[in-house]
């Protein structure tokens, strides 16, 4: 909320406090990042080459606007666990988890373009169980605090929306520091064909460049169906097929594919 006052106050006057802004709005800015692997949602993904699953619980939720003059913005909170599950027998081992938290605010450039500035934190580590049956010795500390600015721009050529932006993190812990490392992303949707009613099919896309290792990729690809409503909350099925660098902390270093089908609920 500080972060929401300072925005506010820079624009506004005393006067024009109560009236400027609209607390608890039903309308997103902005759809998800469709393809991101660590997106603000609750999802269900089975490895289609596994018996392992990928879920998370969590959303994006916004609590103000704030229109003045030219400033048009939407300040939002986000918060998310992932985690990582392993067939163990008769039950599912847990691997990973993973905590994602950020502040947003998007702010409309025109009525097609969308900037998002922002901080956030991820610390992400071993489940209890998971580091005594895989035989790790030794965690890895990770941690990281960044910045992030993100530009959106809706293409109705291709139905659909594109994005793109870095995180700059100014704290980064891998064991040891390495303060001032950059992710680069840019992905999108698109092909938001109608099949019936409410459903469309639809394919996306999202694209990551480290900067602490020599800029590898972590590449996701999507397609599915989805329900949609004007709030842009959002039900999917789909399959995904994510390969190169990790996502998960604890394995930040190595390489992996997952073919995936799975269920989003984006809020």
């Amino acid at each position: 909320m500080l972060f929401l006052f300072l925005l506010s106050t820079l624009f506004c006057s005393a006067g024009d406090f109560d009236s400027l802004i609209t607390f608890l709005p039903k309308q997103k800015y902005i759809s998800t990042f469709t393809a991101n692997g660590n997106e603000h949602r609750i999802s269900y993904n089975k490895l289609m080459n596994r018996n392992s699953l990928i879920g998370s619980m969590g959303g994006i939720f916004p609590m103000a606007n704030i229109q003045f003059k030219e400033l048009d913005a939407q300040v939002s909170i986000a918060s998310s666990i992932y985690t990582f599950l392993n067939s163990a027998g008769i039950r599912f081992q847990v691997v990973n988890v993973d905590f994602f938290v950020d502040m947003y605010a998007d702010i409309k450039l025109s009525p097609a373009t969308t900037a998002r500035i922002g901080w956030g934190h991820t610390s992400q580590h071993f489940a209890d169980d998971a580091f005594e049956s895989l035989g790790y010795t030794k965690s890895i500390n990770y941690a990281r605090d960044y910045y992030q600015l993100f530009f959106i721009h809706q293409i109705p050529l291709i139905k659909g929306f594109v994005y793109g932006g870095t995180y700059y993190n100014h704290s980064f812990l891998i064991d040891k520091r390495i303060d001032g490392e950059f992710l680069w992303e840019a992905g999108g949707e698109f092909l938001n064909i109608p099949i019936t009613g409410p459903i469309n099919f639809y394919s996306a896309i999202d694209i990551k460049l480290r900067s602490e290792l020599a800029y590898g990729s972590t590449q996701s690809y999507q397609t599915g169906i989805k329900v949609q409503n004007e709030s842009l909350s959002a039900i999917r099925l789909a399959y995904t097929y994510r390969t190169g660098i990790e996502e998960r902390g604890q394995f930040y270093n190595q390489r992996n594919t997952y073919h995936t089908i799975g269920m989003f609920f984006d809020f």
